[in-house]
C-alpha cells in the first residue's frame, strides 16, 4: 500500500490581480474563480490560461515558480500548501 501524502494547506479568497512569488516549498496549488473571469500565467509567461466564473484549475504538477493571477473585477479562492 502506498503512503498517504499529507501537508498543511490554506484556502484564502482574493479579488483583483495578484502575483505569487516563486516558492520552492509550494507543494499544492488549486484555484477556483467564484465571481468574474480571469487568467493564470506561470513562470516567465508567454501564455495565459483563461478561467471563467465557476472554473477551477489544478495543475498536474505543482508550480514552484512565479504565478500571475489576472483577476481584475473577479473574486477567486486559492488553496495552497
Amino acid at each position: 500500500m502506498s503512503p498517504l501524502l499529507r501537508m498543511n494547506t490554506v484556502s484564502t479568497s482574493f479579488s483583483g490581480d495578484k502575483v505569487l512569488e516563486a516558492d520552492n516549498s509550494r507543494g499544492y496549488f488549486f484555484i477556483v474563480f467564484t465571481a468574474g473571469d480571469g487568467s493564470l500565467e506561470f513562470g516567465g509567461g508567454g501564455g495565459k490560461i483563461p478561467l471563467e466564473e465557476g472554473d477551477h484549475y489544478y495543475p498536474p504538477v505543482c508550480p514552484i515558480g512565479e504565478i500571475k493571477i489576472n483577476g481584475a473585477g473577479a473574486t477567486y479562492t486559492l488553496h495552497m500548501g
